[in-house]
């Protein structure tokens, strides 16, 4: 199991940017018109990158992104690659992708820590989560803590946010869903952000790449 970092601070020069594209299905370019925001543009293609990168690691080759096909839950997979998952997630100014073969579902979810109001958020966890965080004097880390490990199960689990979140208790080392456990694992990442992977076996190989170099394996196939 692998897990590929990308930092997604700056805008690509325009020149990088139309070559990449060009290394994508049509149907991927299309679906960046829905994005307005040159950042969520340029996580949307970095995460396509990074799928390369790690499916090189995992499987020895590149994918071609055209097959990708989406299930009931709109979690996107390769038809023809039954043994073979992966999972994307993206924040402000970081993009993580994970793959693994033979070992069933991952989940992986990053966030930029940044001020939060827990009032917002008490839908979203079970009534003794949302106590212990009100209880602390700096609820912050906590809170990005809970959700990461929250939203990386979900995701896991396959069912996204098709599952209520309120009713899944992140608290213990590992989490269950429909009496099912999902072991989490937490991610080392740059200095304000958080993030946790979920599924998989054993201790997953994180890398820290550049967009330059996840385009070159992507482009190698």
């Amino acid at each position: 199991m692998i897990v590929a970092l990308c930092e997604n601070g700056s805008r690509w020069p325009e020149v990088f940017w139309e070559r990449t594209l060009g290394m994508l299905p049509p149907e991927s370019r299309t679906a960046l018109k829905r994005y307005r925001r040159w950042q969520d543009r340029q996580a949307s293609v970095l995460g396509r990158l990074l799928l390369g990168t790690c499916s090189r690691r995992v499987l020895g080759e590149v994918p071609d992104l055209g097959e990708l096909a989406v299930d009931d839950y709109r979690r996107p997979y390769f038809p023809g690659l039954a043994q073979f998952d992966f999972n994307i997630s993206h924040t402000e100014g970081l993009v993580a992708c994970a793959a693994a073969r033979a070992c069933g579902r991952v989940g992986v979810d990053v966030e930029r820590v940044g001020e939060i109001d827990l009032r917002e958020f008490r839908r979203v966890f079970t009534p003794e989560e949302y106590t212990y965080l009100t209880g602390l004097e700096n609820p912050r880390e906590e809170f990005y803590r809970f959700w990461t490990r929250k939203e990386a199960v979900m995701k896991a689990d396959g069912r996204g946010f098709y599952l209520d979140p309120s009713l899944i208790d992140c608290r213990g080392e590992s989490i269950s869903i429909d009496g099912k456990e999902f072991p989490v694992r937490q991610l080392t990442l740059p200095e304000g952000f958080a993030g946790h992977l979920s599924g998989g076996e054993g201790e997953p190989e994180v890398i820290r790449i550049g967009w330059e170099e996840a385009a070159a394996v992507f482009e190698a196939g």
